[in-house]
């Protein structure tokens, strides 16, 4: 089967002159002057963007060429002007986006308030997701405000703030792999004349596919080839006056008549199972303002249970979903379990930035910096040609990489922090009858959300549910006391991958070794096996043999749920009936990027994900062509 290509990038070649800041390449300016009053005349008032602002609906806001960032600050501007109350979605796409020095000489020549800094010194190609940055103003907290929204004293709520996806790549490639419904669209690449690539026929045909009916759209220029390419895409076009010099620019509209979104009284989610795909699932909920109840189930303890978990990035070679999904979910994890999940905890980066942690009450909830052991020359080879994840050889003799942004996670601090925040209702669900009293007992406009691991089979088995692929797959971890190692060194300060993991456990002479890989448990599954912890020592000893280690006879054991062909199921599967599980062995690498695609999948917004990676981990691939796909549920109260 063939795969796209990954998106590519060419480096912008930026100047500044004076006033004007101009791309070398194609001999036209990003603007002139500070080009704050001509963005704001042609963009957001020819698009009706300050209209739609008004009425606090929730908008999905599309720029092709996002350049320096000055539409996108406008419209934070606009946001915080108008005391918009709905949620905004920007989606931002640049075929040269500025590195971070390029991008402060850009934005001197404006107010500090509408100065763009990308989210790494370095651009990376394909999707860049960028939670929505915190405004300095505040708004009162809009109506049907969960009960468990932040609000800050005084009844002051969090004012919205858009949340931006970055598509780095040629403009029609990058639309081809997004889903999402636009309301409105800036077209704010160079002049057509200068930079023709931008304005293909191919680019307007993903515009309209990408388009609610009536989504209106803006552009600086008035050229009739540009014209011609809208009309035939289905959108109607108009001139407007142009700003300053320039006689007329285009506007219009696609087919069809805009109309909000529904949105429920009382935005929530139930969520059944409290693993970390549930824990993910309601930090991604609720970083969407939607009022959280999570419920556990009576299914024995699963993957989420481990004592401590590697969150880290090792270069598949895979083209397919596979090798994508690992890579986009390494920057999601990063984001997630280092940055807004724990505000409410203090925070500690160290100098070199490989030993920070965010601190859970004196303890370390998570350590950043992971070595990785180079087996061979093919994996040499993926290291070396690898950009977009920081690594840097640290020892070319011992064959090992570190990955400063891999992390370990004190998992049983992470669900302490997770069910501080939401409702919980523990052991509530253990089988169908529960499910659907569960359901009917949720509001009539509430999102379900199931993510029970493998118990998510036993509660759809009446539903003609697609989860009859789902394995189980046993790991045992087994805790081992380090000694010192050949040169008389410390153990190891930081996580190893060599095969299998060797996690240190903070402060101590610990540290958690396995885990094992067992596709056929026997009926006595949770029992530790001696056999398991032998082949855990053996494996360490070859790997490591200078470093002395000694069994202290404690032992963790696993069931994680998996599908034959290695991918999650993820989507959704019914009205307003999401799944979420077969994680496998990387649980919480994937559920935070997989959580936050279905709750943007479910409020209608744009995937952090390309959409042909999504459609991939829909749970119907493993549904018989002619049976059908979405599960019915019909909840009764009496179950």
């Amino acid at each position: 089967m063939a795969f796209p290509d990954p998106l590519q990038i060419e480096p912008a070649r930026l100047v500044v002159h004076g006033d004007r800041v101009v791309d070398a390449d194609h001999g036209d300016w990003y603007f002139q002057y500070d080009g704050i009053e001509e963005t704001r005349y042609v963009y957001l008032e020819g698009s009706g963007l300050l209209d739609r602002l008004a009425t606090h609906e929730d908008l999905v806001v599309g720029e092709i060429g996002f350049g320096t960032g000055l539409s996108f600050r406008l419209v934070c501007t606009a946001m915080a002007e108008t005391g918009y109350r709905g949620h905004l979605s920007y989606v931002g796409i640049e075929g040269r986006p500025l590195n971070a020095e390029q991008a402060e000489a850009a934005n001197s020549l404006r107010p500090p308030a509408l100065h763009w800094t990308p989210p790494q010194a370095k651009p990376r190609a394909g999707f860049v997701p960028v939670p929505g940055a915190k405004l300095p103003m505040q708004s009162p907290a809009p109506p049907g405000t969960g009960s468990n929204a932040e609000v800050e004293p005084g009844g002051m709520a969090p004012m919205a703030v858009p949340d931006l996806l970055l598509l780095h790549g040629e403009a029609s490639a990058a639309l081809a792999r997004l889903q999402a419904q636009v309301d409105l669209w800036f077209f704010d690449g160079f002049s057509p004349a200068k930079n023709p690539e931008a304005w293909t026929p191919a680019l307007f045909t993903e515009v309209a596919r990408l388009s609610r009916p009536g989504a209106r759209f803006s552009t600086f220029t008035a050229a009739s080839e540009v014209r011609h390419r809208l009309e035939a895409a289905g959108f109607s076009v108009v001139k407007r006056s142009g700003w300053g010099k320039k006689r007329e620019h285009m506007v219009g509209a696609f087919a069809g008549s805009w109309a909000p979104r529904p949105t429920p009284a009382k935005p929530s989610v139930t969520i059944i199972g409290a693993g970390i795909a549930g824990q993910s699932l309601a930090l991604a909920a609720r970083a969407a303002r939607l009022s959280v109840t999570l419920h556990g189930t009576a299914a024995a303890p699963e993957g989420s249970g481990v004592p401590l978990a590697l969150v880290n990035f090792r270069p598949s070679g895979d083209a397919g979903p596979l090798g994508h999904l690992r890579k986009a979910a390494f920057f999601a994890a990063q984001q997630t379990y280092g940055d807004a999940a724990f505000t409410s905890l203090d925070s500690d980066q160290s100098a070199d930035g490989v030993s920070g942690d965010v601190r859970d009450h004196g303890r370390p909830l998570v350590l950043f910096g992971a070595e990785a052991m180079v087996s061979d020359d093919r994996l040499r080879g993926r290291w070396d040609r690898e950009t977009d994840v920081g690594h840097k050889w640290i020892d070319q003799r011992r064959d090992r990489v570190l990955v400063p942004g891999a992390l370990s996670l004190d998992t049983a601090g992470l669900r302490r922090a997770v069910l501080a925040q939401v409702a919980c209702v523990p052991d509530a669900v253990d089988g169908p009858a529960a499910l659907r009293r569960v359901v009917a007992e949720a509001p009539p406009d509430a999102l379900t959300f199931i993510a029970a691991g493998l118990g998510s089979a036993a509660l759809l088995s009446d539903t003609g549910g697609p989860l009859d692929s789902l394995r189980p797959n046993r790991g045992q971890q087994d805790e081992v006391r380090l000694g010192r190692d050949g040169d008389g060194t410390e153990a190891l300060r930081r996580p190893l991958n060599f095969g299998r993991l060797l996690l240190p456990q903070p402060d101590s002479d610990r540290a958690w070794l396995g885990a094992s890989f067992d596709r056929d448990p026997p009926q006595d599954w949770q029992a530790p096996r001696e056999r398991d912890r032998v082949d855990n020592l053996e494996r360490m000893a070859l790997a490591l043999p200078s470093l002395p280690v000694a069994a202290t006879g404690r032992s963790w054991v696993g069931l994680r749920a998996t599908a034959p062909d290695h991918l999650p199921l993820a989507g959704l599967i019914g009205h307003s009936l999401g799944l979420l599980t077969g994680l496998g062995s990387k649980g919480f690498l994937y559920a935070p990027i997989l959580s936050q695609c279905l709750v943007a999948e479910a409020l209608g917004r744009p995937l952090q994900i390309e959409a042909w990676v999504w459609k991939a981990l829909h749970p119907d691939r493993f549904v018989d062509q002619g049976k059908g796909s979405a599960v019915a549920l019909k909840p009764t109260a009496q179950g």
